[in-house]
């Protein structure tokens, strides 16, 4: 191969008005990835995904295709290559089409939240002049972290002429801060909700607990893939390939916390603490542990160390004062990690008497039923379908993308919005769920998801990929295509949905109860933020709780690392929670198997779906 013999090639990105050199042989992904071009890659690159498109509109590339279903002949035909499989061997131009972009997120930061107490581990403490007693037990109480800016003489000293403030952390038994100007009003707290996705960072009030600024990014290891096996994989397989997952973590944060700052006008040095939550792989590729044990065979249990982890600024290289110290909530399973700890703090699901459930929906949809007594976890292996993968027009929650969806019952046509209003470029999870629901209730498709062939209308075709339904015409999208849902993309969706109703039926059985025992039904993260339940439950995916509330609490991992940094009282009960928590492993269940395949016939098994089973049997003979 010309490229094997060395020298670099130019690539120019005409929309972005770019142009730079990569050495010849690299991918275009790969390429891009080093210029920190923000382009999709579900699957780390290793091209079963199809979501990094992109258009070769000058030049030559070698291009491998591990998988003809991701990309069309007519695609080919038009220049489409896949970005992590086409290799530069001469200069090049490309197009990144709207649907590759990274796009802009509709990101989640904010949760409920009542009055708490406020009563934080870091606090600050006045020794006034003269009292050189207290001012000895406390450093004698607390570990000699400041001695690289004061010495003991010093301090003595300065406490016989004036007050001294000191910002201590009784956590760790540390001082954070020793001010003897007395400049020291306020001081501040960050909280972090480190997500596979995105990463948020409020800047909190240490006095009174106000959120004071929020910040939302991209977490930068979606270079690396969006899924969190490829992240997995990345750190095993890549010579310091863990280092570099770490090194993108602490860079966006850093990023946001240099925006949250300057927001402000506050200097960084003026954080005091950290607290941090993030699920299992998040939380161990944050702070550098090696996340392989988490993957061994799933057929085995996997049990991990379920206390909090604590370091320093330094440790990690956030850009604070280097002993600023940072506290990572505890997970309690290889996928149910500190985010779903902090769910569970946010929503006092750990308070109540009676029980409730819990369900933070995702690529990993954790599912939790308990109260003050007993908890009960579990991780229901949903796939990344509601991220988009897997379904022929499928996008992650970023503009553009079909957000909610309504069909006419007369006419069969789709009426949709989108995020930020702007032209569709897909279909993201909320909009899915919104359109299966539809499809089965107004009798498009049948009790297994396939299309009625009897209908008679201008929306529903035989494709290149079988039966679809249109939900917006390529005159309507930003791609200049149409955007569908084929009858594949539905058998996905429903195998992703049964396998989180299956988790919830599991769960029920274990602790012999029922659909009318739960009392409250919380629900969390982003993807829920924007959940329609009542469609959720048509298509079989939450049962019907006939006797229970149903709360959405938001951001729920913000929430935990929020509550964690103000109050004494919720770290604690994260570390309870953490400790009490019995996960049970779906795979390894005998139950899991027959209560997964239940959810195959729409919408499900009669007990949990009372209701909309009989509508069922009305629907299939309309």
């Amino acid at each position: 191969m010309d490229y094997e013999r060395g020298g670099y090639a130019r690539i120019s990105i005409p929309q972005y008005n770019i142009e730079f050199h990569v050495k010849k042989g690299s991918t275009i992904l790969e390429a891009l990835r080093d210029k920190g071009v923000g382009i999709r890659s579900v699957c780390g690159g290793k091209g079963f995904c199809g979501k990094c498109k992109v258009i070769v509109t000058k030049g030559r590339v070698e291009h491998r295709i591990r998988d003809k279903e991701v990309i069309s002949v007519e695609e080919l035909s038009k220049g489409y290559v896949l970005a992590c499989q086409a290799k530069i061997i001469e200069d090049i131009e490309i197009i990144i089409p709207q649907e590759s972009v990274m796009g802009k997120a509709k990101l989640l930061s904010d949760f409920i939240s009542e009055s708490v107490e406020v009563k934080p581990y870091t606090q600050k403490i006045i020794i006034s002049k003269g009292e050189i007693h207290e001012l000895k037990n406390i450093l004698s109480e607390y570990k000699a972290t400041w001695k690289d800016e004061y010495n003991y003489e010093e301090l003595i000293d300065r406490v016989l002429e004036d007050n001294i403030t000191l910002i201590v952390n009784s956590y760790l038994k540390e001082i954070v801060k020793i001010d003897i100007t007395r400049r020291i009003e306020k001081f501040y707290g960050l909280a972090v909700d480190v997500g596979t996705t995105k990463i948020v960072a409020s800047i909190i009030d240490m006095i009174n607990g106000s959120i004071l600024a929020t910040e939302s990014e991209f977490n930068k290891q979606l270079i690396y893939g969006e899924d969190l096996m490829s992240r997995i994989s990345y750190a095993m397989e890549i010579k310091n390939g863990l280092k570099e997952l770490q090194i993108a973590v602490v860079d966006t944060i850093n990023e946001l916390l240099k925006r949250l700052c300057g927001k402000l006008g506050i200097d960084a040095s003026e954080i005091c603490e950290v607290v941090i939550a993030g699920n299992t792989v998040m939380t161990y590729t944050a702070i550098g542990l090696d996340p392989s044990p988490l993957v061994k065979s799933f057929k085995e249990r996997v049990n991990i160390p379920r206390n909090p982890y604590t370091l320093h600024a330094k440790n990690l290289g956030l850009k604070l004062n280097d002993n600023t110290p940072i506290y990572v909530l505890p997970c309690a399973g290889r996928f149910f990690g500190g985010d779903v700890i902090g769910d569970i703090i946010t929503s006092k699901l750990s308070f109540q008497e009676q029980p409730s459930l819990l369900i933070d929906i995702g690529t990993n949809t954790e599912v939790v039923i308990g109260c003050r007594d007993w908890i009960l976890g579990t991780t229901a292996p949903a796939g990344p379908a509601f991220e988009g993968w897997g379904l022929k027009c499928g996008v992650r929650a970023i503009e553009g993308a079909i957000e909610s969806v309504k069909i006419d019952p007369e006419t069969l046509k789709a009426h949709y919005n989108t995020i930020g209003r702007a032209k569709p470029i897909g279909i993201c999870g909320s909009g899915y769920i919104d359109l299966l629901a539809e499809l089965f209730i107004n009798g498009i498709i049948d009790t297994l998801g396939k299309f009625r062939r009897d209908l008679n209308s201008q929306y529903i075709r035989l494709g290149a990929d079988g039966y679809e339904y249109v939900i917006a015409s390529k005159d309507e999208t930003s791609t200049g295509r149409d955007i569908v849902i084929t009858e594949k993309d539905i058998y996905n969706l429903i195998d992703a949905k049964s396998s989180v109703c299956a988790a919830i039926s599991i769960l029920l059985k274990k602790m012999i109860m029922n659909v009318n025992d739960i009392r409250k039904v919380y629900v969390c993260g982003a993807f829920g933020k924007y959940l329609n339940v009542n469609n959720a439950i048509a298509i079989g995916m939450i049962p019907e709780f006939t006797n229970a509330e149903v709360i959405y609490i938001g951001n729920g991992s913000l929430g935990g690392a929020y509550l964690s940094l103000i109050s004494r009282d919720y770290r604690e009960e994260a570390e309870r929670v953490a400790k009490i928590v019995a996960i049970i492993e779906l795979l390894l269940d005998p139950d899991f198997m027959d209560e997964y395949q239940a959810g195959f016939v729409l919408p499900g098994k009669r007990e949990l779906f009372p209701t909309w089973w009989e509508a069922s049997r009305k629907i299939r003979r309309k």
